[in-house]
């Protein structure tokens, strides 16, 4: 296994032969933990190369946002976000579902959603390809009838019976609109830092549902961030007449501590 922070082989970096070098490249990115940062931008370098060769090559624009989202510059990254919609050209099936995930990934949640509307409309012919940004994308705008939707298709590719219960619980006390409330909040507070964001469901009697958010600043930024954030959302409880979302839970965290997201 190669050091992943210090210089690596070319051949780390060039596809086998009869392989795109541009999705070799993504593949090699996406198995990185984010705090690899060396090999992060020596591919980076190799991405920049490909584009320079290819202007309109899609996959390797998509690799470039990645990379910002991995180094921490949101606005780097939301730059690139933006040129692959100026390019106006389709996305293959693969090319939608990695630009939507880091388009939630961003904070870019208007976006996303045109280009999943579609999507839903026809959810039957696209639940197996696109359920895991659909729900990341309803839990993060936190839409309860939409989560529910999803979780409840008997075409869904996997079962969550314990987010299922959370939604259940949610729509039982009348959470709903508190839960839509409150993910507006953070997005809100985050736009213009967020690099990822992330979803678990804890191994509880009463599972929680778990929002890692990921952010390029200093651990004493996020502290202050975190205790700006805490403020506006107890304020907000507070005025709504409740302690907290129940099974709610979020933190921060600096974008080096994300892992690998994964890509065979």
């Amino acid at each position: 296994m190669p050091n992943y922070n210090q210089s690596i082989s070319a051949s780390y970096l060039t596809a086998p032969e009869g392989e795109d070098q541009v999705f070799f490249l993504y593949t090699q990115l996406m198995n990185l933990p984010f705090s690899k940062i060396e090999t992060v931008m020596q591919i980076e370098r190799s991405l920049y190369q490909e584009l320079n060769a290819n202007p309109q090559d899609r996959l390797a624009v998509i690799g470039l946002l990645q990379v910002q989202i991995m180094l921490g510059n949101h606005e780097k990254a939301q730059a690139f976000a933006y040129r692959l919609w100026d390019i106006g050209a389709k996305l293959s099936l693969t090319e939608e579902f990695l630009y939507i995930n880091s388009l939630i990934n961003l904070g870019l949640l208007d976006m996303a959603s045109q280009l999943l509307r579609p999507r839903f409309e026809n959810l039957s012919q696209n639940i197996k390809k696109f359920f895991p940004v659909m729900l990341k994308f309803a839990t993060m705008t936190g839409n309860i009838n939409t989560l529910e939707r999803l979780l409840q298709n008997p075409q869904a590719p996997y079962q969550d019976n314990e987010y299922k219960q959370i939604i259940t619980r949610y729509k039982n006390y009348n959470y709903g609109e508190h839960f839509k409330n409150v993910m507006k909040i953070i997005h809100e507070e985050l736009k213009d830092q967020l690099c990822a964001c992330e979803y678990d469901i804890s191994d509880s009697v009463l599972a929680d549902l778990e929002i890692y958010l990921y952010l390029g600043q200093s651990a004493n930024e996020l502290e202050e961030i975190s205790q700006i954030l805490r403020e506006k959302i107890e304020a907000y409880c507070e005025a709504a007449g409740i302690e907290k979302v129940s099974n709610l839970n979020w933190q921060l965290r600096p974008v080096s501590k994300h892992q690998a997201m994964g890509l065979n």
